[in-house]
């Protein structure tokens, strides 16, 4: 496949899929902003928040290279700037500062900016200053993208640093032409169109499929603040896609497990992971779910993913960061029986 081809493909998946993404959730203004690079490299920007001193900018990007790149290649090379030419600088994640993209992978980014956005009708979000805009080969693609502000400062607070969440691979696009004009999941029959739903939410959901069913794992970091128990405003849009994936998919019982890092007490970790699994639940009961196909459980520390110490002894925050997680296990109902077969 041509790259043109897959830009074009991967871009059609995007615009579908931010159809009732609500990149604004939590207030701000609601955008559909993208550009596409040379290389491979699309982004997808969803929604503007201004509180304060600092803004925070939801995107989405997918990395179409064969190799890794970095949208923050070296310091305050990504920013903000004002109609007034001021810079507002990015907070970059304490945990992949150079904003890092794995190869044939998407991802989506809370980018948080500093300073004070004046109210105005746009603002520039420049990526990669000092990166290539035409080359195609380029590990730090440049953007330059005119963000509407209407409705940007409007809303609730912002993060203090940014943040990537939600790592998975790229979709493969199976779009075909509908009958009645456009794009369509498919158009023989509903069951077919059932069944690319259910991909498509998997896909953008990250879902892994594992011999106890198809696990979707919400990082807690990103569902949660700091040791509570309550929601995220921006972490809703992702648990209305999980709501529609019940939804859409097969019967059965669905369990939503809590868990946590090693850090602090055995007791009171438990304790949290079973308010954040019951929170997860009450949420998709609010979103018609039927609350008698959801079962919850804490398990604290018990079940890690990944190290929260590194060999030497010393403390792994990436670790701990992906052990600190609710994970809603869906049944194995929940997987197609059969493959549709990719539009032509």
């Amino acid at each position: 496949m041509s790259r043109a081809v897959w830009l074009g493909g991967a871009l059609s998946a995007l615009m579908l899929g931010a159809c009732g993404q609500g990149g604004g959730a939590g207030g701000g203004a609601e955008i559909d902003v993208q550009g596409l690079h040379p290389s491979g490299v699309i982004v997808q920007v969803t929604g503007v928040r201004s509180a304060g001193d600092r803004t925070l900018v939801n995107a989405r990007v997918i990395n179409g290279r064969d190799r890794e790149i970095e949208l923050n290649a070296n310091d305050e090379v990504t920013y903000l700037l004002t109609d007034a030419g001021e810079k507002l600088l990015l907070a970059p994640s304490p945990s992949n500062d150079d904003l890092a993209i794995p190869a044939d992978q998407t991802l989506d980014l809370a980018l948080v900016f500093l300073g004070d956005l004046p109210r105005g009708e746009t603002t520039t979000l420049v990526i990669n200053e000092n990166g290539s805009a035409d080359s195609e080969y380029s590990t730090s693609p440049k953007f330059q993208l005119r963000l509407p502000l209407d409705g940007a400062f409007r809303g609730g607070g912002v993060p203090e640093t940014s943040a990537l969440s939600n790592m998975r691979q790229n979709v493969q696009s199976t779009l075909g032409a509908a009958s009645g004009g456009g794009s369509s999941f498919g158009v023989a029959g509903a069951s077919e169109s059932s069944l690319r739903t259910v991909e498509a939410l998997k896909t953008e959901l990250g879902a892994v499929e594992t011999e106890r069913g198809t696990v979707v794992s919400l990082p807690g970091d990103v569902t949660f603040d700091f040791d509570q128990a309550t929601i995220r405003d921006d972490a809703q849009s992702t648990l209305d896609q999980l709501a529609q994936l019940i939804q859409a998919g097969g019967e059965g019982r669905i369990t939503i497990e809590g868990h946590t890092d090693a850090r602090g007490d055995d007791d009171y970790n438990k304790s949290l992971s079973e308010r954040r699994a019951d929170a997860v639940k009450a949420y998709l009961v609010g979103k018609d779910v039927d609350e008698a196909r959801l079962a919850t459980i804490g398990l604290g520390e018990l079940r890690p993913v990944a190290p929260n110490a590194s060999p030497d002894g010393s403390d792994d925050e990436a670790g701990r960061q992906r052990n600190r997680r609710v994970e809603v296990i869906l049944p194995n109902s929940q997987r197609a029986e059969t493959s549709a077969t990719p539009a032509t």
